[in-house]
């Protein structure tokens, strides 16, 4: 990595979680989009067991620092956060504009860790770091 990036935890002001309700739905087996089969791994990071449905992400998403709501066909969800387990995640969705949406076409990728630096550094790309840095703000307790 060439770039030096911020890695102490940012909030947004306004985080609204029904603004994910439409991926959230599709992360079933039934509809392809298993927990399992979005997750991503992270450099140097082991398999990690997040549950069995429904005791699993979304549902155990315990704090949003941050997201993106995204729409069929051009932007992109994206949500940045902690898991009851004490474990950090970057999720990040897309799907065809139709009206079938996730059905017809789409992609999910979920990283977890136990450092909030390996999300950062690991899991967002450029675009994705840029604007998480642009809608946040540091977090002070």
């Amino acid at each position: 990595m060439s770039d030096i990036r911020i890695i102490e935890i940012r909030k947004s002001v306004n985080v609204n979680p029904a603004n994910l309700r439409l991926p959230f739905v599709f992360i079933q087996d039934q509809f392809g989009y298993s927990v399992n089969s979005i997750l991503r791994p992270i450099r140097g990071m082991t398999s990690v067991h997040l549950g069995t449905y429904p005791d699993t992400f979304p549902n155990t998403i315990q704090e949003y620092y941050w997201l993106n709501e995204g729409h069929p066909g051009s932007d992109l969800w994206m949500a940045l956060g902690t898991l009851s387990n004490g474990l950090y995640f970057l999720y990040t969705a897309q799907c065809s504009d139709t009206e079938k949406t996730f059905l017809d076409g789409g992609h999910m990728n979920l990283w977890v860790s136990v450092r909030f630096a390996d999300i950062i550094n690991y899991a967002m790309d450029n675009l994705t770091y840029k604007t998480y840095i642009e809608e946040t703000t540091p977090f002070r307790e």
